[in-house]
């Protein structure tokens, strides 16, 4: 630092960023006598021993270029796609015989469903299941006469369809193809696919729908499910970035705290964008700095503690 005399006394050239921390060498001379003084000044700093870092959880890494990806949330509900219901009825005026399914059976191709007999002809005939799926709905019980209506519902839930809802300000971000996180309302479970169709009218309540297609392997996602999706709408890279769960705010500020061996000090940053996930850094921070991701409020916590004047 350089200083100019203002008064009585002298003015740095420059501003020194916070957290003012660092070692001070004074080196003055005076009337051919020459004076020293050396001493610590340290503000946003604290030494955590490596125990209780393991304890505590306290992870970190160094700081880097990443690439942001930028979602819209959106609402939607679970639905059974339309060419995986199957209505089976009787071909021609048939007497059920005997039932071999219960509604929420779990049934395979070509398995057995009925038995039918033909009231013209009384011979007998088995209904048989199209596809896999499950019994969702039985329309007769035996000994019901039925002719040309639906008497078994199947419906294969292997996929199913995310329906979306999206706003005008909304609709205009998507398309097809962008990747799909759908989570359930309590964030229980969380998929990825991709929007398959978007609509091309809107609804009477100037809602425009979009539809992604799912794997349900496991039967999580059921038909009249509420659900929220994150459609990827873009992504930026940037040159320097930290995890959003890194960041903490002193003074109203927003910080990380870079971390060198046990000792942590402060690093009041500038941020730019962020995707929920990384936030991007402007200034305030170099790249490659270690800096603490996994429970930085410990840290804070630390650091304001007796104004982090003591050691561990």
């Amino acid at each position: 630092l350089a200083f100019t005399v203002e008064g009585d006394y002298f003015v740095s050239d420059q501003a020194v960023a916070e957290p003012h921390s660092y070692d001070v060498s004074v080196n003055a001379r005076y009337q051919n006598q020459q004076y020293a003084w050396r001493f610590e000044n340290y503000e946003g700093r604290s030494e955590i021993n490596a125990r209780v870092l393991r304890e505590a959880n306290v992870t970190s890494e160094p700081a880097t270029a990443q690439v942001l990806a930028f979602t819209d949330t959106l609402f939607g509900v679970i639905e059974a796609p339309s060419d995986s219901v199957y209505q089976l009825s009787a071909p021609y005026p048939s007497l059920v015989d005997r039932l071999y399914v219960k509604v929420g059976e779990q049934i395979k191709k070509g398995q057995r469903l009925a038995t039918l007999k033909n009231t013209e002809t009384l011979q007998t005939y088995p209904l048989i299941s199209p596809a896999d799926g499950e019994v969702t709905e039985l329309m007769a019980n035996v000994g019901t006469r039925v002719d040309r209506v639906p008497l078994v519902e199947i419906t294969d839930l292997s996929t199913v369809w995310v329906e979306l809802s999206a706003f005008p300000a909304s609709i205009e971000k998507l398309a097809v193809g962008q990747l799909v996180s759908v989570y359930d309302m309590h964030q229980h479970e969380r998929a990825d696919t991709t929007i398959s169709y978007i609509a091309p009218q809107m609804t009477g309540g100037h809602i425009a729908r979009a539809r992604a297609l799912m794997n349900n392997r496991d039967g999580h996602w059921r038909p009249g499910m509420h659900i929220k999706a994150d459609v990827q709408i873009g992504q930026r890279e940037v040159p320097l970035a930290v995890r959003v769960d890194g960041l903490q705010s002193i003074r109203e500020k927003p910080v990380v705290f870079a971390k060198y061996g046990n000792f942590f000090e402060v690093r009041m940053v500038e941020l730019g964008s962020s995707d929920g996930t990384f936030t991007e850094v402007l200034g305030g921070l170099k790249a490659g700095t270690e800096y603490v991701t996994g429970n930085s409020f410990l840290i804070k916590a630390d650091l304001l503690k007796d104004g982090a004047s003591h050691d561990h």
